[in-house]
């Protein structure tokens, strides 16, 4: 997808300089607003999307406009780092982060488990989230951004395929590595989550790649799949005990 960076329509000199510090961060070419639509910029850049940088939020337009949220995971991610009371929260308890866990999400999608990790690791902890799509990557870094909570500011996005990254990974070089292919399944009915799906490679986790991260892991892998558990069914992964009610299903598999 050939994207670009601009502005919001009056972005002052800070807003400008956060969207040529995007332009630079992801490497795409930044376009100038000059009081024009943002339809007429990508037109006359030539470019299919656009991301607007410069206000409260990161957008992302394609022919429609999308506000990166995170969904509930910016509101769990603030209670923990406030150290608040927090109802059961299914990925942390199938994750068991610790403080100052390395943490590698393989699908980052829009970052809320990410985000969480982030939170539950604490300010000495680390969490990389891979994105495979360099337009989703993109967006997703500046909306972390511009979230203003520290753990957002502790998410390290890089655009790369989880296959190719985990070959060139050191063993045992971090703690935990996730999986959570959930943009395949249309159970989300948000447009940021279409867009997730229309940007994200689909492909599934394969056998191989599985096997990587369990030698890249020091602790643990742990893959997530909708009910009833298709995916986990294929890979041969037993899921943990869930409530009758989950909508989600987790398998965690040792390192090896």
């Amino acid at each position: 997808m050939r994207l670009a960076v601009t502005t919001v329509l009056a972005p002052g000199p800070l807003g400008r300089e956060r969207a040529l510090g995007a332009s630079a961060r992801h490497g795409l070419p930044f376009a100038e607003r000059r009081g024009r639509s943002l339809p007429e910029v990508a037109r006359e850049s030539g470019v299919e999307a656009l991301l607007v940088v410069g206000g409260e939020s990161a957008l992302f337009l394609d022919g429609r406009c999308h506000r990166f949220h995170a969904g509930m995971g910016a509101l769990r991610a603030k209670r923990l780092s406030r150290g608040e009371e927090t109802t059961r929260d299914s990925f942390l308890e199938a994750a068991g982060i610790r403080p100052g866990d390395s943490i590698l999400d393989c699908t980052l999608g829009l970052g809320a488990d990410a985000l969480v990790a982030a939170a539950a690791a604490g300010p000495a902890g680390r969490v990389v989230g891979l994105e495979a799509s360099p337009a989703l990557a993109a967006w997703v870094a500046e909306g972390l951004r511009l979230l203003g909570d520290p753990a957002a500011g502790r998410v390290e996005v890089r655009a790369a395929e989880h296959g190719a990254f985990l070959e060139a990974c050191p063993e045992r070089s971090f703690d935990l590595v996730v999986f959570d292919p959930m943009f395949r399944h249309a159970q989300e009915q948000a447009a940021a989550f279409e867009l997730v799906r229309r940007l994200a490679d689909p492909r599934p986790l394969s056998p191989a790649a599985l096997a990587r991260a369990v030698r890249v892991a020091r602790r643990a892998v742990l893959v997530k799949d909708g009910v009833p558990g298709w995916d986990l069914a294929r890979l041969g992964l037993t899921p943990l005990p869930a409530p009758r009610a989950a909508r989600r299903l987790y398998a965690r598999v040792a390192a090896g």
